[in-house]
């Protein structure tokens, strides 16, 4: 269902009819009222240890994806939105985007760890968001899907995020017209791989406004070392910014590379 179709059930939808809790049916009135006392929002399965969270939507069984998108899609009041659980279900997250898109509030969007990235992030569409995290495990079946929603986050100026920094991603972040910043992290333990070595080389030599780029204990090593040296002797902005490769097992021979630069 599109947002137009939306627009003609909204005067006659019963909140309570589309939520799985009276909790949730006041999130959405207050997301309907532009509520000034919400500004942040989190989207999670219910857990005993949150207590009534007020700020919480509490995914179970009955909540409408699309409606929730929806209503955030016209709220004022949010500044930052994170996601810890969506369904896996690639039509109820493709029409959880279509509504949020059209969000203008909010300025910091986070995926968080309880997330499993499919398909349905093929509708991401966030061209208002300047800061966004990408905390949870990106699987490479699914980075595809990913780096096709990522493209057209434009509005874009800060993007953290795990491993893999795959091909297309690397590709998306190039196209990001106001991207500035760049963190990466490893995930349980596994070191950066050549393949994302070169993908963050070409990140490098195509992103025209990055200044900030952080690469603090993803195990780079001499050899991962190397395949960026390329990038970094090309990338003059990052002269004047941060260039952070602490904690990477770099030795003599790495920073040989570096002195070359």
């Amino acid at each position: 269902m599109m947002n137009f179709q939306y627009d003609a059930l909204e005067a006659s939808v019963k909140l309570e009819d589309i939520t799985s809790s009276s909790h949730n049916t006041a999130i959405l009135h207050r997301l309907k009222n532009n509520d000034p006392a919400l500004s942040f929002l989190f989207i999670d399965e219910l857990f005993d240890h949150y207590d009534d969270n007020d700020d919480l939507f509490e995914v179970r069984e009955g909540d409408d994806l699309g409606w929730l998108g929806y209503f955030i899609g016209g709220n004022e009041t949010l500044t930052s939105l994170s996601v810890y659980q969506l369904p896996e279900d690639r039509e109820q997250a493709e029409m959880f985007f279509t509504g949020i898109q059209l969000n203008k509030s909010i300025g910091d969007f986070d995926i968080s760890s309880g997330v499993l990235l499919g398909e349905g992030f093929s509708a991401m569409n966030l061209p208002h968001v300047t800061s966004m995290s990408l905390d949870c495990h990106l699987e490479r079946e699914y980075a595809h899907y990913f780096a096709i929603g990522l493209r057209r986050c434009e509005s874009l100026e800060d993007y953290s995020g795990q491993w893999p920094v795959t091909a297309e991603i690397v590709e998306s972040l190039t196209t990001l017209p106001m991207l500035e910043n760049v963190g990466v992290w490893k995930n349980r333990g596994l070191a950066i791989s050549p393949d994302e070595c070169v993908a963050l080389r070409e990140l490098l030599l195509n992103a025209n406004r990055l200044n900030h780029l952080d690469l603090s204990g993803v195990g780079l090593g001499n050899d991962g070392l190397r395949l960026l040296a390329e990038g970094l002797a090309c990338y003059s902005s990052l002269a004047d910014g941060v260039l952070d490769l602490s904690s990477n097992d770099i030795g003599d021979e790495g920073l040989h590379a570096l002195l070359r630069l």
